[in-house]
């Protein structure tokens, strides 16, 4: 089972420049104590943790309780401060390459940090994935007929961890993740259902 708490964003957009543009159109004030007290995680197997304050103080719960945490880093610069406890924590991250000129380096850097796996999404490119053994694996990004980008790292994300846990090897998981993002991809919303 997957712990995940997320916030609620406005369709992705980007800037005059290009770049991602996120925004968020309500923050919770004052999350419901229950949905985010330590005792969430009693019978959790994996931990999805979403890069937010609300979701920081599970960090170390999940950790002594020896729940694997996975997380997305998003847009990580390698020095970001609010990053590194959910970088430290987590035994897989995953992030895009908008802040890095050099995405295996930042990966590596990353599994310096303690990680077991890294994984960098590439946009057009595809995406990249480093282990702490060493091994390296890409994939292609899929033909899509691109709609919209909002939720397309969650779906990799998803498709991914979805791969992972039925025992995919690195290399098939990423193709997966490339698979699932097309759903977000071709869709104006976040999944066709909506």
């Amino acid at each position: 089972m997957a712990l995940r708490r997320t916030q609620r964003a406005a369709p992705q957009s980007h800037d005059t420049r290009g770049a991602r543009l996120s925004l968020y159109l309500a923050t919770p004030e004052h999350p419901d104590a229950a949905a985010t007290a330590p005792e969430v995680l009693d019978g959790v197997e994996l931990a999805v943790l979403d890069l937010a304050p609300r979701s920081a103080h599970l960090l170390a719960p999940a950790r002594e309780r020896g729940i694997p945490i996975w997380t997305d880093l998003h847009d990580y610069d390698g020095e970001s401060a609010f990053h590194r406890p959910f970088l430290e924590a987590a035994e897989v991250v995953f992030m895009n390459a908008d802040r890095t000129d050099d995405p295996w380096r930042l990966l590596a850097r990353c599994l310096e940090a303690g990680p077991r796996l890294a994984v960098c999404t590439l946009g057009a490119e595809g995406a990249i994935a480093l282990d702490a053994d060493g091994r390296r694996a890409s994939t292609p990004a899929e033909p899509a007929a691109v709609v919209d980008t909002n939720g397309a790292g969650d779906a990799f994300f998803a498709g991914f961890l979805d791969a992972w846990l039925r025992d995919a090897d690195l290399a098939p998981a990423l193709h997966a993740g490339a698979r699932q993002a097309v759903v977000a991809l071709e869709t104006r919303h976040l999944h066709p259902a909506l």
